[in-house]
């Protein structure tokens, strides 16, 4: 017995003889209804009532109303696939009643992705069973953990060696005044285990000097994504982070924010061009910049952070979408051979593209000998 399940992320809008079914332009449908009959139909599509239960729920207002004519009505909106879905999918999953209820408006978004809305419970739980890395706790770090946490990853392991300082708490969000002075790892633990207590969240205080300590982590925690959240020692952790991935064979990305503007690199060992493809390029393309690049290489530079939580909160958020696409296949991540960057004076989004490099390491090498 069919319970149609009518979307329930899309605004129903009756007015005059027409209904308006969700409100992005371009996506939005918009059907005749001369009584609105459709309108109260798709309102009792909830998953849980047949088609007859809502005819006979309907019969008061529409005293000829059919089981039959509800049938038809609800075939004939089958043609337009972003309407309906598969509520048993739902109900009969593997995700417990406390996941599908918390995670219930995360897979209303997955379903954008998927016009049928029968892959979303699929999505979820690939979320949910991947084990991710992050590394750097600061101001995209914490934003990265808070949003892996809101959307439902079930294992983050982080790594800081810092503290809490006065000076952090404009752009830090896992941190409070309470925190200062103490370990970043532990402050950061006891708020996600406040947030979601059901997230496996594991950290360490650790300072990576090494491509071998990220490819332990890697492999004692069966990392799926890494994000590279720390910013020193600079360029030096991007390029032991590239190499522990690519050994391993595990998708990472890298960013952060850097004067009025922000950025990040997503990168598939094997599949995209990688940290040393950029380093190749500048060195190919400019023997200056290429100068300028080794004597931080050589010296390193640290300068005062002058960043927001809101630029961190921006970037971060590009990010996570990117790994959204990878870790559910939904389609590729969209910065893969290239670096994205925000400038908030303009507002501009820009992208620059890093072929691969042909004398480059992942083009020789089969990504994943390290595991």
């Amino acid at each position: 017995m069919r319970k149609p399940y009518f979307k329930k992320q899309l605004a129903l809008i009756p007015y005059e003889n027409k209904l308006s079914i969700g409100s992005t332009p371009g996506f939005a449908l918009e059907i005749s209804d001369d009584d609105h009959l459709v309108y109260n139909i798709l309102k009792l599509c909830d998953g849980f009532h047949s088609e007859e239960d809502i005819a006979d729920l309907l019969s008061v207002d529409f005293p000829t109303i059919t089981i039959r004519e509800v049938s038809e009505i609800l075939s004939e909106l089958e043609n337009y696939p972003v309407v309906l879905e598969d509520f048993e999918l739902t109900l009969n999953s593997e995700l417990t009643p406390n996941q599908i209820e918390r995670h219930s408006r995360t897979m209303n978004f997955l379903s954008n992705f998927d016009a049928s809305g029968n892959h979303k419970i699929d999505y979820m739980k690939k979320i949910i069973d991947s084990n991710v890395l992050v590394i750097g706790l600061g101001g995209v770090g914490s934003s990265l953990v808070m949003n892996l946490s809101a959307l439902g990853v079930g294992t983050i392991i982080g790594v800081d060696f810092d503290s809490v300082d006065l000076s952090n708490l404009n752009r830090q969000i896992l941190y409070n005044e309470s925190d200062i002075g103490k370990l970043k790892s532990e402050c950061a633990t006891n708020k996600i285990s406040e947030f979601d207590s059901s997230i496996k969240f594991i950290t360490y205080q650790l300072k990576v000097t090494s491509p071998a300590d990220v490819e332990k982590l890697i492999n004692d925690h069966e990392i799926d994504f890494v994000f590279c959240a720390a910013d020193q020692p600079s360029i030096w952790i991007y390029k032991w982070i590239n190499e522990a991935c690519f050994k391993t064979g595990v998708a990472w990305l890298y960013g952060g924010n850097s004067e009025a503007s922000s950025y990040f690199q997503t990168i598939i060992p094997g599949e995209s061009s990688c940290f040393n493809c950029r380093e190749l390029n500048l060195k190919m393309k400019s023997s200056e910049g290429f100068v300028k690049y080794n004597e931080v290489l050589k010296n390193g530079y640290a300068t005062q952070n002058n960043c927001l939580a809101a630029t961190s909160s921006c970037i971060t958020s590009f990010m996570i979408f990117d790994f959204i696409r990878f870790i559910t296949d939904i389609e590729k991540p969209r910065v893969l051979n290239k670096i994205l960057t925000i400038d908030y004076r303009d507002y501009d989004i820009s992208y620059e593209s890093i072929e691969t490099n042909q004398d480059c390491f992942c083009c020789h090498h089969v990504p994943g000998e390290g595991r």
